[in-house]
């Protein structure tokens, strides 16, 4: 069964600074080769995925989106806020994968990050979102802590594997996910609150 959801998960992954411009984009890609996990922990970390990076990432999520649909593709989101249209800032949150819904867990590469690409509607309750990037994993019980935070999608997809054998090894129904998510600040021009 742990084999069976980890050849599940690494074939669902394979699925569909602060303030400067991002870097430039590159198309999806898709599995990427598993690299070799580190057997020493990772310390939690604070630190905030880069701003630039993240939505040059959501850009090609949406633009491929949009090109699988057939639609025109978005205004890239640097030029929306460049323009003082918008403003965007990155927050940190957390969530669930309930181990019997990690095979409706979609996970994107796109511009140096994983992006969540799909969720089933269970896991839209756990607190997941598409375009969020996971930052860790964890189990609880255990001494398990994974640092994901941009890593490639092979060594995102390894380390949730990981989480997932340890979670069904001692019996923990779900993983931790600590995830960034893109958020657009929304502006009152009332000035009312």
């Amino acid at each position: 069964m742990v084999a069976r959801r980890a050849v599940a998960l690494c074939l669902l992954v394979g699925c569909v600074e602060s303030f400067l411009p991002p870097r430039s984009t590159r198309s999806l890609q898709t599995l990427a080769l598993l690299s070799r996990l580190s057997p020493r922990r990772v310390a939690a970390s604070d630190e905030l995925v880069d701003k630039g990076a993240f939505m040059a990432a959501v850009d090609v999520l949406m633009s491929e989106s949009a090109k699988a649909s057939g639609a025109a593709p978005p205004r890239p989101l640097a030029e929306a806020e460049a323009a003082g249209e918008v403003a965007y800032a990155i927050g940190k949150t957390t969530a669930t994968l309930p181990l019997s819904e990690a095979e409706g867990l979609g996970l994107v590469e796109a511009t140096y990050l994983v992006l969540v690409s799909g969720v089933t509607p269970k896991l839209a309750e756990s607190g997941l979102q598409v375009k969020d990037t996971i930052t860790s994993v964890s189990v609880e019980g255990t001494d398990l802590f994974e640092s994901t935070r941009a890593m490639d999608m092979g060594a995102t997809a390894e380390r949730l594997t990981v989480a997932i054998q340890t979670a069904e090894a001692k019996g923990v129904a779900e993983i931790g996910l600590e995830l960034n998510r893109l958020v657009e600040l929304k502006f009152d021009p009332s000035g009312e609150l």
